[in-house]
């Protein structure tokens, strides 16, 4: 049965902030439900093809600033999930009881479907990518879409009929829901992040937290057994729970024994071999546990273990998450870019078996490096680090309070490139697993995994020092 839609937007004036892809999805759909749109930037430049469409969908905006502008006689504010909703000219429109949703709210009250939602602070684009390979395989009309980079206002926009929304969701998108209720809402692990934006660790949970916010007991919760945050009593959550478990097994979950995935829920039982799991680490595997835990939890009969066993075996993982590059002079050039956090850095060490020259460093968003100074200092393989962006200094004095010093401070990722090329010897491992985002050098993550990429083949190429 089609949404009722919570949003009657025609001929109402309403302002996105906001044109990164996100902003632009829900300027499509609002331009389509008939609202009058206005748009707010900070960036004082933009793309002049986006200003051309801007100008040819008559849509009146301004740049370099977000003025009174935005919300004056405004019915309703889209807010892009990189614009902290906490901003005084947003705080001014709650004062003038101006409603404000983010993207992801906006686009789910105008879906016919149901959500699948997946959070955490890390392996979120792994899973989603995995439950919907597994419902499409299986015959589902899926969409894969959210903060794994395709908004889910421009999925909404042209799927012409009913979906199961396979959604990746970040806390910046879940801070600004007010009706968004996934059918299965996965938390995959927590630990400290964004406290660039947030005030503490517990703000930012209490953001992630929101995915269960509108959940009743007909729907499902999936949470992982092994972290100590999401195994609390404590997360007032109305859905049915089930954990999954890489170290127990569960009576009523999915859990890893010796080399297969069980999946054990309200007395169906079903063994998966992962002989032919190719991803790595155990963190591969807690993704892989909780996308079997939601992919039956929606089929429930129609779930094939041959189907699904075929899937996780044919998945090869995505770009820039512990992704093999190449293999020069018997050196291994692995592309982690993904890793934007040191707890997933930390999870990408646990994968290494070989002499390793680790590339860290980039932009800084208040996070504690002590956890992976230790893990790199236990660590028996990593050989050296060396260390761009600007974390450096930080990452410096966490290495140090640790005694590791076998490390260098270069000016740019591309300088770290060439120094681990000239350190490393055959039989060892060249990682770039930054534990830090992108901003400082980058647009993205994979802006500066295909950078280290193309510098990696460009160097035993030739075509180094022509760039």
């Amino acid at each position: 049965m089609k949404r009722k839609r919570k949003f009657l937007l025609k001929g109402r004036k309403v302002t996105v902030f906001g044109l990164g892809r996100s902003g632009v999805g829900a300027i499509k759909l609002l331009l389509k439900s008939g609202a009058d749109v206005f748009v707010t930037e900070e960036r004082a430049e933009i793309p002049s093809p986006l200003i051309i469409w801007l100008e040819s969908e008559g849509i009146s905006f301004e740049l370099g600033m977000h003025s009174r502008r935005a919300i004056e006689g405004k019915d309703l504010i889209v807010v892009s999930p990189g614009v902290n909703p906490r901003i005084p000219i947003l705080e001014q429109a709650r004062r003038e009881h101006i409603p404000i949703i983010g993207e992801l709210e906006l686009a789910y009250n105008f879906a016919n479907g149901e959500f699948i939602a997946i959070t955490g602070t890390s392996g979120k684009s792994t899973t989603v990518s995995l439950i919907g390979s597994i419902l499409s395989k299986h015959g589902e009309n899926v969409a894969v879409c959210g903060n794994i980079g395709i908004p889910v206002s421009e999925v909404v926009l042209n799927m012409n009929k009913k979906a199961t929304y396979v959604v990746e969701v970040s806390s910046f998108q879940l801070e600004t829901i007010l009706n968004f209720k996934p059918y299965i809402a996965v938390f995959l692990n927590f630990s400290d992040d964004h406290l660039d934006r947030y005030d503490s660790s517990s703000e930012y949970l209490n953001a992630k937290l929101n995915i269960f916010k509108n959940q009743t007991i007909n729907d499902y919760a999936v949470l992982n057994k092994n972290d100590k945050v999401l195994s609390s009593k404590d997360l007032r959550i109305k859905a049915k729970i089930y954990y999954f478990s890489s170290i127990e097994p569960l009576k009523n979950g999915t859990y890893i024994a010796e080399n297969d995935a069980i999946i054990n829920l309200d007395g169906v039982k079903i063994k998966i071999p992962l002989d032919g799991f190719k991803l790595k680490g155990l963190h591969n595997k807690e993704n892989l546990l909780s996308a079997l835990s939601a992919s039956y939890l929606f089929l429930k009969d129609r779930f094939s273990e041959s189907i699904t066993r075929e899937v996780i075996y044919d998945f090869k993982g995505l770009p820039h998450r512990f992704e093999f590059v190449n293999n020069y002079l018997g050196i291994d050039f692995i592309n982690d870019s993904k890793s934007t956090k040191p707890e997933s850095t930390i999870m990408a060490l646990k994968c290494l078996n070989k002499p390793t020259i680790l590339i860290l460093g980039g932009s800084e968003k208040g996070t504690d490096f002590i956890p992976l100074a230790n893990a790199i200092s236990n660590s028996p393989f990593v050989k050296m680090v060396i260390i761009t962006g600007k974390t450096q200094k930080r990452i410096k004095s966490a290495l140090e309070s640790v005694n590791f010093r076998k490390y260098k401070l270069v000016s740019s990722l591309k300088n770290a490139i060439h120094e681990a090329i000239l350190k490393a010897h055959k039989g060892e491992v060249v990682l770039l697993s930054p534990a830090c985002a992108s901003f400082d050098e980058f647009s993205d993550f994979e802006e500066r995994g295909e950078y280290f990429k193309k510098c990696v083949d460009d160097f035993f190429k030739g075509n180094f020092f022509n760039n």
